[in-house]
Formats: C-alpha cells, sequence, structure tokens
C-alpha cells in the first residue's frame, strides 16, 4: 500500500492544478504561488519516492508527465486569462507543445514505440516556464521583483522552445519525414 504513495503524490498535484488556475484568475497570486511551488515539490517528492524504493509503476510513468504538463498549461491559461502574460507568447508555447504532440503521436504509429524521450531543451523550456511563473506570481503578490527579471525569464523561455523544437524537428522530424515520404 505504501509503494502507491507516488501515485497518491502525482494525483495530489493533478488536483492543484484547478485551485492554482482558480487562484491566479481570482487574483490572489500569493496562494496560487504557494500552491504551484507545493505541485512543483511534489514532483521531485514522488519522482525520489519512486526511484529510491523501486516504487515505479506504468500508471506513475505515464501519469506523472501528463500531471507536470496539466500544471504548466493550466498555469499558463490562467496568467495568458488574467493578462499576465502576452496572447503572442501565451500562443508561442502552446504552439510549441501541440507541435511536439502530433510528432509525439506520428512517432509512436509510425515506429510502435516510446522512443521519442524529453530532449534536454526540453527540459530546459520546462525549468524556464516555471520560473516564469514564479517570477510572475512574486511581482504581482509583493511588487519586489523588476519587471526586467520577467523579461529575461520570457526571452529564456523563447529561447528553448526555439531549440526544442529544432531538436525534435533535426531528430524525430527527420526519422517521420522519412518514414512518411
Amino acid at each position: 500500500m505504501i509503494s502507491a504513495l507516488p501515485n497518491l503524490i502525482t494525483t495530489i498535484r493533478f488536483l492543484l492544478v484547478i485551485p492554482v488556475s482558480i487562484y491566479i484568475y481570482q487574483g490572489n497570486d500569493l496562494l496560487a504561488l504557494i500552491l504551484f511551488i507545493i505541485a512543483g515539490l511534489s514532483d521531485g517528492l514522488d519522482g525520489f519516492l519512486a526511484r529510491k524504493y523501486d516504487w515505479i509503476s506504468e500508471f506513475g510513468q505515464f501519469a506523472d508527465p501528463l500531471a507536470d504538463k496539466f500544471l504548466i498549461i493550466g498555469t499558463l491559461l490562467a496568467l495568458a486569462f488574467t493578462e499576465k502574460l502576452p496572447l503572442w507568447f501565451v500562443y508561442t508555447m502552446l504552439s510549441r507543445d501541440g507541435l511536439i504532440l502530433i510528432g509525439s503521436m506520428l512517432y509512436l504509429l509510425l515506429f510502435e514505440s516510446s522512443g521519442a524521450l524529453p530532449n534536454k531543451w526540453g527540459k530546459h523550456y520546462t525549468g524556464w516556464t516555471i520560473a516564469l511563473f514564479i517570477i510572475i506570481l512574486l511581482r504581482a503578490s509583493f511588487e519586489l521583483i523588476p519587471i526586467y527579471l520577467e523579461w529575461l525569464t520570457m526571452a529564456g523561455v523563447l529561447l528553448y522552445v526555439t531549440l526544442s523544437l529544432t531538436s525534435y524537428i533535426r531528430k524525430e522530424g527527420k526519422e517521420i519525414f522519412k518514414q512518411i515520404l
């Protein structure tokens, strides 16, 4: 029973998406920030427990990255609806995820493999995205963070959008096009 603890933590992270998004939308940015950080820490905790005690499950392997993506997209949309992020920036981020999703589905269909793993640029993209969300919520809560840090982090996100997409296109995209053509 205790071996299900990582899956329970992942499930809680799924559920935290709702209050994080609602609190951002309602303007309670500090509470949203606290819950967002808790959700982020839970990601590290469930992964640590699963690896350390060999509590890895098929559910966890599927649900953990999905919970992370739900948290990112839910927070991104809430920040867009409250105009804390410009729409062009949100569209750019969503387009990246959409292209990678379509590419991953094609890759799975064509090669019947789960070999298309996240690349290092995608991991950096996620890290910069999380940093951006934290900076935005800190600025909205305390106004102590200078605006240029938000701009710098947005530039970092855009850089890793470009690098991660380029990497996917050069590797998995090239294999897909070879198979199709």
